[in-house]
């Protein structure tokens, strides 16, 4: 199968193209000639993108184009490919089509699914000594050889994304809902769209499928509640601080937790913040159900494992003990490195409740640590519309550089001036001057430079392609020496 992808440089798209070679397609691709992160993703794997979108790069003989959903069918690239008779897709409507190639599962909600599935791509790989034949296509990856991971095509883990409502169109066995918040305004017109949409994938699901859910988000439980009477087909299985059963989690240390209904085990996490630590042990549930789920249920246990006549124990032990060694993902709470007595971490938090979680993972982890933030807002629509919560959730950095606002390839401005501003004006009236306003990467740097000194952490967020602007500061404060 020879395949080439539109847009091969955006996240989600340099992900699949690296699945679709592990699978053994031969793979070709073009994007814009500007570097970002998934170029080193894509040369990890021998994959080069052609350059611009020209007609003529398009290959003689292909089976199979797919372009990211920022392109429309009118591109010319797109436009030959359908005059000569190729298949073609976008990239939400190919993952819909990978869906339906085996038992599929999905991480759903408006956040923590990243997280939650590379949570459980590990898990599911290390515990199993990476013989559970499945593979999983995320928003990110835990290393660029791990950026699509694939043992074989049994079983497949997705991470859902509810933007135009495109994991409706997913046939899964289960799934896994984290939160429901207010997102993507250029889209949902109101939380209560943006319910609507997560009860119809859960009502989705394959008859008998399974529904695994964090009932510490009220908006969660309530969709679970009204499942139950609308699905009572579906096996529901809650976790967290709150749930009833067996997966409630209860603190017993710093890193250390447990599940009411497993509590001579102690699991030790590399998160602290709650939020974070539901998205990991969430995982563990996820990972538990996908295997017992398989007929006949095989754990890939070593002849030395201690096993238990009651699989369930078995498996959340077995599972869980992983659970240490998970070493993140890109850009969540990344650590880009440490020079001249600063930390530099990167994170993709673009959402007033992401931008809280972090920072307070980010306190929990260097107490005594100043912080210094350089904040892509992402998108326009999002700025304005939840301006307020911005506001309350930047404010208690100590030191807060604003970028423009991303608008990324949605071409979302919104209409009128850069919201970047506004969220600028009112942040300044809450942070006097420990907040500034950066129209350029050299403005930024400048101004994280000016406050960076030994023992701070500089964090780079948002969902723009900031996440290189540590490197410069760094090799800009050595030359301030």
């Amino acid at each position: 199968m020879r395949s080439y992808l539109v847009g091969i440089k955006g996240t989600g798209m340099a992900n699949l193209a690296v699945l679709l070679k592990a699978m053994g397609h031969e793979v070709g691709g073009c994007d814009s000639g500007e570097r970002f992160a998934t170029d080193s993703v894509l040369e990890a794997h021998g994959l080069l993108a052609d350059r611009g979108f020209c007609e003529s790069l398009l290959p003689p003989a292909i089976d199979l184009l797919i372009h990211s959903s920022a392109y429309s069918p009118s591109l010319p690239i797109i436009a030959l490919a359908a005059q000569r008779g190729v298949p073609i897709f976008d990239y939400p409507a190919f993952i819909a089509h990978l869906t339906r190639q085996q038992e599929s599962w999905a991480v759903v909600g408006t956040h923590g699914k990243t997280t939650t599935v590379s949570v459980a791509t590990h898990l599911l790989s290390e515990a199993t000594g990476f013989r559970f034949p499945f593979y999983a296509l995320y928003g990110s990856q835990h290393t660029e050889r791990m950026a699509a991971p694939y043992w074989g095509s049994q079983v497949a883990l997705f991470e859902g994304c509810e933007y135009q409502d495109h994991f409706l169109s997913y046939r899964l066995r289960g799934l896994l809902l984290t939160t429901i918040d207010w997102d993507h305004p250029d889209y949902f017109g109101d939380l209560d769209a943006v319910y609507r949409s997560f009860e119809a994938v859960v009502r989705s699901l394959c008859p008998g499928g399974i529904f695994i859910y964090n009932s510490d988000d009220p908006l969660v439980l309530r969709l679970a509640r009204q499942m139950a009477g609308e699905r009572s087909d579906l096996t529901a299985i809650p976790y967290g601080f709150g749930a009833e059963g067996l997966f409630r989690i209860r603190k017993r240390g710093r890193h250390c937790y447990t599940f009411d209904g497993f509590k001579e085990l102690c699991f030790t996490l590399v998160v602290d913040e709650p939020a974070l630590v539901a998205d990991h042990l969430g995982a563990l549930a996820l990972s538990v159900a996908m295997l017992l789920d398989q007929d006949p249920p095989r754990l890939y246990l070593d002849e030395s494992a201690l096993v238990t006549d009651e699989v369930l124990p078995t498996a959340v032990a077995h599972l869980g003990r992983c659970l240490a060694t998970f070493g993140g993902v890109v850009g969540r709470l990344e650590v880009m490195g440490e020079e001249g007595g600063v930390l530099y971490l990167d994170d993709y938090a673009h959402h007033p409740r992401e931008i809280e979680v972090l920072l307070g993972e980010v306190k929990s982890r260097y107490p005594t640590r100043r912080v210094v933030a350089l904040f892509s807002p992402h998108t326009a629509s999002r700025t304005r519309a939840l301006l307020k919560e911005f506001v309350s959730a930047l404010k208690v950095v100590d030191h807060l550089v604003i970028q423009p606002t991303y608008a990324s390839a949605r071409r979302d401005g919104g209409g009128g001036d850069d919201p970047a501003s506004a969220l600028y004006e009112h942040l300044s009236a809450e942070m006097g001057e420990r907040v500034i306003l950066a129209r350029t990467d050299a403005e930024a740097i400048e101004g994280a430079c000016s406050w960076l000194q030994e023992g701070t952490v500089c964090i780079t967020m948002g969902a723009g392609n900031n996440r290189n602007l540590g490197e410069r500061i760094a090799e800009r404060r050595r030359s301030m020496k």
